[in-house]
C-alpha cells in the first residue's frame, strides 16, 4: 500500500475530514451558520478547495456529521448512566446530568446542536430527528419500568419529556432560566417522576 508521509491515502482523507469537522464546529459555534461559508472552513482548516467535495455534499452535511457526532456522545453516555443498577429515579436522574453536562463540557457543541443547527437544512433535520428518537428510546425503556398508569403510552410520554428537557436546556443555556444545574437536573427529574408515578383515578362507585 503506497502511503505519503507516513499515512495511506484513506488515512489522509480522513484526516482532512476530521479537520473539517472541528473547524465547522469551531466557526458553526463562534460565527454561526448562517454566517459560515465553506470557503470559511476551507480555510479555518488550512485545505484547498478540492478538498471539502471528498467529505461532504454542502455545508448541511457537514452540520449534520457533526450533529451525529454529538448525538453518538449524547447516547453513549446516557446509556452507560441507565446500564446500572442503581435505583430507577437515580439512574433517570444520571441521564438528565448526562444532557445537562455535555453542553457545559463543550460549549461549542451545545450552541451548536440547542442552536445553530435548527437553521441548518435537511440534512441537519434529519439527524436531529434520528438523534431524539434514540435519546426518546432510552426514556421509554426507563417508563416501562414501572407504569402505574395503563393510559399511559410510554413511546409518546418519552417524547414529550425529551422535548422539555430539551426546551428546558435551551432556556438554560441562553439564560432565560436562572438556575443552577442540580435544579435544572431536579426539574427534569420531577417531570420523569410525574409520569412513572401517576396512578389512575379510583372509580367511584
Amino acid at each position: 500500500m503506497r502511503t505519503y508521509g507516513g499515512a495511506t491515502a484513506e488515512q489522509r482523507v480522513s484526516l482532512r475530514r476530521r479537520r473539517l469537522l472541528d473547524s465547522g464546529l469551531e466557526l458553526f459555534s463562534s460565527r454561526g451558520y448562517a454566517h459560515t461559508s465553506i470557503s470559511a472552513v476551507l480555510r479555518h482548516a488550512g485545505l484547498k478547495d478540492r478538498y471539502f467535495a471528498e467529505s461532504f455534499s454542502s455545508l448541511d452535511d457537514l452540520m449534520a456529521a457533526l450533529m451525529r457526532e454529538i448525538y453518538e456522545e449524547e447516547i453513549a453516555r446516557c446509556t452507560e448512566a441507565i446500564s446500572t443498577d442503581q435505583p430507577l429515579r437515580d439512574r433517570a436522574r444520571n441521564m438528565i446530568d448526562v444532557v445537562v453536562v455535555l453542553p457545559l463540557e463543550d460549549p461549542r457543541k451545545g450552541r451548536v446542536k440547542l442552536t445553530e443547527s435548527l437553521g441548518a437544512g435537511p440534512l441537519t433535520a434529519r439527524e436531529r430527528r434520528l438523534g431524539l428518537q434514540r435519546m426518546s428510546g432510552l426514556v421509554d425503556a426507563l417508563l416501562r419500568e414501572r407504569l402505574l398508569d395503563p393510559r399511559i403510552d410510554t413511546a409518546t410520554m418519552s417524547v414529550a419529556v425529551v422535548g422539555a428537557v430539551s426546551e428546558m436546556l435551551l432556556s438554560w443555556s441562553s439564560g432565560v432560566l436562572d438556575v443552577s444545574r442540580a435544579d435544572l437536573v431536579d426539574q427534569g427529574l420531577l417531570l420523569f417522576e410525574a409520569i412513572t408515578e401517576h396512578t389512575p383515578a379510583t372509580s367511584q362507585g
